[in-house]
């Protein structure tokens, strides 16, 4: 099962990303393709969603959404049924071990998120930033903008 990153969502539901077209195919493929028993092949982290709503409803945006706009779309992505995965007791366990493997502060929300994904045993990430998670060796990092790298 793959996370799908935050940068994909926004760049999904916002329409001046000149990743927009693009995202938005990708996001809507993914989030209906069903497996034989009925399964998405995604998740989303709760903090995804979080970081959604704040991003997309930034007004530094060209065409940002109002805040009752991503409210609804958080609950339209919960009303799939797709999986939001959540921290676990293990996560600042896990988030100070991965922090431990790294130089820079900087990083340290692409940490939570990847002890997240750890902790919950999703060894793939869907992301238009890969490099932001190289470091992390369980996890497969796909950038599905990036031609012939999707596998929905």
């Amino acid at each position: 099962m793959f996370a799908i990153d935050t940068n994909l969502l926004v760049y999904a539901h916002n329409t001046a990303s000149p990743y927009h077209t693009q995202a938005k195919a990708f996001v809507e493929a993914v989030m209906n393709t069903r497996d034989e028993d009925g399964n998405l092949s995604v998740c989303l982290p709760a903090q995804v969603l979080m970081e959604f709503v704040h991003v997309i409803t930034w007004q530094h945006l060209e065409a940002p959404l109002s805040l009752s706009a991503a409210i609804q779309v958080v609950q339209d992505y919960r009303d799939t049924g797709v999986a939001i995965i959540s921290h676990q007791e293990t996560q600042i366990q896990t988030f100070l071990a991965l922090l431990t493997t790294l130089s820079t502060r900087k990083k340290v929300f692409d940490v939570a998120l990847a002890a997240t994904l750890k902790d919950n045993g999703i060894t793939r990430l869907y992301t238009v930033n890969t490099a932001d998670f190289e470091e992390f060796e369980f996890l497969e990092v796909t950038n599905p903008l990036q031609e012939g790298e999707a596998s929905c």
